[in-house]
């Protein structure tokens, strides 16, 4: 577990509600859910050159395992370790593979009459429409939307080739611990899985909550693979 013990920000983000955040290198953010159905979509970015951000592809390539958890670095195109997976109390509920819910998906999953005319701000939100509100704040569109991580929930393949959603998900005060390599645009979205067709739109809300910046030192990270201790040479390179 890599981070101090000073908070630096502690807050609860509501179903449905989106966030972000510039995350500073050796800081770390500890996402706990507080319910039993949470389900969190992000997108990251180099906080200063967007331009470089998360790529899922060259993640699960690179560890050569789409199955994320402790121990488990999220890397740019660039080759750099933007998040490392620092703690995960879920036992690998982190998702690569099955993408971000939009306005289309939201009415087929849950039903087309939670909408803002009939509900205001209770409506139904999709991931799309709450990271495209969040882009905007820093001068991105929807050229921008990147491969989603989602937290608090699993996609398994079946059959060679068949996405399902599993039905397990967090205990509620579980939590899942990133640890920024480089300063990082943060930007969450707080709503049910793309896959999630249970019918009830209620996920639950997340603490999140920032740790105050440590020193990255190589020791750090003696238990990881051999490609992702490539990935944190990259990144510590880029900051000489």
């Amino acid at each position: 577990m890599l981070r101090s013990d000073k908070v630096v920000l502690s807050e609860t983000l509501p179903s449905s509600v989106k966030w972000s955040k510039i995350i500073k290198r050796g800081q770390t953010v500890r996402l706990k859910a507080l319910g039993e159905n949470a389900s969190l979509s992000a997108m990251f970015y180099n906080a200063f050159n967007t331009a470089e951000r998360f790529n899922s592809a060259d993640t699960v390539k690179v560890q050569w395992n789409a199955f994320l958890g402790k121990g488990k670095v999220l890397l740019s195109e660039m080759g750099r370790v933007l998040f490392a997976v620092t703690d995960d109390t879920t036992d690998g509920l982190l998702d690569v593979l099955g993408g971000i819910s939009n306005e289309r998906v939201i009415k087929e999953n849950f039903g087309g009459e939670a909408t803002y005319q009939s509900c205001r701000n209770g409506y139904h939100k999709s991931d799309k429409e709450n990271f495209l509100i969040e882009l905007g704040k820093y001068g991105m569109t929807k050229k921008d939307l990147i491969e989603a991580l989602n937290l608090f929930r699993k996609v398994d393949v079946k059959d060679g080739s068949k996405l399902v959603l599993n039905e397990r998900t967090a205990k509620e005060g579980e939590y899942i611990e990133l640890t920024a390599h480089m300063d990082i645009l943060l930007i969450l979205s707080n709503t049910p899985h793309a896959m999630d067709k249970s019918g009830v739109y209620n996920s639950s809300d997340v603490e999140i909550t920032i740790f105050e910046s440590v020193e990255i030192k190589d020791d750090d990270y003696l238990d990881y693979s051999e490609e992702a201790k490539r990935g944190f040479i990259n990144t510590n390179r880029y900051f000489v």
